[in-house]
């Protein structure tokens, strides 16, 4: 089947995904989102794997490229006709060896950011360059493996079936299809959002779930009314943000607290339990100060904008 004109422009190979024509078939308009977000990724994996200690941001690209992918690989799954299994189990992979990295990577910024004015911090920071030189390890073995072909062919098998199904005959349309696929990345949302003093790892959960509604908002904006964007899109980030901050300090925590069962009980074991709590408190701080600003009426709000959003026309 031939296809038709350029429908989909990726923006700076970034976020945002411009579609032109919003009446095209959707499995059409979804075979190339996919390739586009995972040209990303592809072209991400070796730097990763062989350039990070000249950039670390290709560690985090490659992970947040992972992320985009992913969301666009649920967001079309009724599409793909059970073919994206391989797929999405190469995104896992990445994922998992990009992870440990980038908290690496962030955790040695802020320690670094810090003043060194206990004998502990040396040690720390010692200690966690040696695991980002351990962890680089899981992202070069998978960058070897993808070299095989074995992601390119499961990225394939993805396309041809997005094309096929689009060969076979018209398909809803893309527009149409984007509605649907809001409504049900806002839902996950919108139900933990409802919960009365979440617990940290309810508010973990709400994170995991705000990134797939901003995902889903980055690859369908252009069908609904520029305020989803422009004022929706903001707001869901900035959720994100102060959540990102409480992981940060709870990816900390878990790690520090795995360190210190292997010291001897002495000063250093004392000051890795004095540092546990202090990250400890810091999640705290961060999860009143969320809840705080994260009202009940500041959800309502989001809801019932991003209702009226997905309800009306464009």
């Amino acid at each position: 089947m031939p296809w038709s004109k350029a429908a989909v422009t990726l923006v700076a190979m970034g976020k945002w995904v411009e579609v032109s024509d919003g009446s095209q078939p959707a499995a059409e308009v979804a075979a190339q989102i996919l390739q586009l977000r995972m040209q990303v990724v592809q072209q991400m994996l070796p730097l990763a794997a062989h350039e990070y200690h000249r950039d670390i941001e290709h560690v985090h690209q490659l992970r947040v490229g992972c992320r985009r992918a992913g969301a666009a690989l649920q967001a079309f799954r009724p599409l793909l006709r059970g073919k994206a299994k391989r797929l999405r189990k190469w995104l896992r992979k990445l994922r998992r060896a990009a992870g440990p990295a980038r908290d690496a990577d962030v955790l040695l910024e802020r320690l670094q950011a810090e003043p060194s004015t206990k004998s502990s911090h040396a040690y720390l920071v010692a200690r966690l360059e040696q695991r980002r030189l351990d962890v680089q390890r899981a992202v070069v073995d998978v960058a070897e493996q993808a070299e095989t072909g074995q992601l390119d062919e499961s990225v394939e098998r993805c396309l041809t079936s997005l094309r096929n199904r689009s060969a076979d005959g018209p398909t809803l349309r893309f527009d149409l299809y984007a509605r649907e696929a809001l409504r049900t990345a806002s839902r996950g949302m919108f139900e933990l959002a409802e919960l009365e003093q979440p617990t940290v790892a309810q508010l973990h959960q709400l994170r995991i779930a705000g990134k797939r509604l901003r995902y889903s908002i980055e690859l369908f904006h252009s069908a609904f009314p520029v305020a989803l964007r422009e004022e929706v899109y903001p707001l869901v980030e900035k959720i994100q943000s102060r959540l990102g901050r409480l992981n940060d300090h709870a990816t900390a925590q878990a790690l520090f607290q795995h360190w210190l069962t292997d010291l001897p009980p002495a000063e250093r074991a004392a000051q890795l339990a004095e540092r546990i709590v202090e990250e400890h408190e810091a999640i705290e701080k961060v999860r009143r100060d969320f809840l705080q600003w994260w009202t009940t009426q500041r959800v309502a709000a989001l809801e019932s904008h991003l209702s009226t959003l997905l309800h009306g026309s464009k």
